[in-house]
């Protein structure tokens, strides 16, 4: 008795004797592993688009690196190298090569260092002269150690956001001082100062006290519990009271 996949596949084989669009074998390729090989040879031959071929390498791991060899040779767009380098880890300096040489853009040049380690360097360097936003200049500091210095002395003289601050503080451990001095100069949240209180354990007790002073939140209350023993019974304390007086509020509607 023929089963319900035995059916499904039977119905697609008569599918490709039919004259199948490109996105007709794509979706075999993907769905039907019984006809994966000879949906990718109809397919191979009615000549793939870069568009095809990027959706064989992101969704059909078995063909990603043939898939991924055949867009290198059909003049592949950033977009496609991108695809390259984010899908297919053996193909990946090749493609973050033939990108450094296709006028990258910021964001081109980002994916080469955050996907491609032998290559951030250079990238770093194109990076640096393309007027880097504060954003790109984090990537640069966290992830090439060479260019660490230079960007972020760029980063300085572009006034980093408490944002781009928290950011060094949580990944950027050598620079993790000079930028939790700068975040305390700069009129710090009660996130920037939650920030400080996970990373930086010498300064805990004295953020922990400037956080108590801004109205803290349950939320805050509970990060100094967890993290700074020697305010732990005041935060419990002012944690209970918020909560009695939640209660007290609600009895009273």
């Amino acid at each position: 008795m023929e089963t319900e996949q035995d059916k499904a596949n039977r119905l697609w084989e008569e599918l490709l004797k039919q004259s199948p669009t490109n996105e007709d074998l794509r979706y075999i390729i993907e769905h039907v592993e019984a006809l994966r090989k000879t949906a990718w040879q109809l397919l191979l031959k009615q000549s793939p688009t870069n568009e095809d071929l990027r959706y064989i390498i992101e969704y059909v791991e078995p063909l990603r690196e043939t898939a991924g060899q055949l867009l290198l040779k059909q003049s592949p767009t950033n977009e496609d190298l991108r695809y390259i380098i984010g899908h297919v880890e053996p193909l990946r300096k090749t493609a973050g090569q033939l990108l450094l040489k296709q006028s990258p853009t910021n964001e081109d040049l980002r994916y080469i260092i955050d996907c491609v380690e032998p290559l951030r360097e250079t990238a770093g360097q194109l990076l640096l002269k393309q007027s880097p936003t504060n954003e790109y200049l984090r990537y640069i500091i966290r992830y090439v150690e060479p260019l660490r210095e230079t960007a972020w002395q760029l980063l300085l003289k572009q006034s980093p956001t408490n944002e781009d601050l928290r950011y060094i503080i949580d990944c950027v451990e050598p620079l993790r001082e000079t930028a939790w001095q700068l975040l305390l100069k700069q009129s710090p949240t009660n996130e920037d100062l939650r920030y400080i209180i996970e990373y930086v354990e010498p300064l805990r007790e004295t953020v922990g006290q400037l956080l108590l002073k801004q109205s803290p939140t349950n939320e805050d209350l509970r990060y100094i519990i967890e993290h700074v023993e020697a305010l732990r019974k005041t935060a419990w304390q002012l944690l209970k009271k918020t909560k009695k007086e939640i209660l007290n509020e609600l009895l009273n509607l």
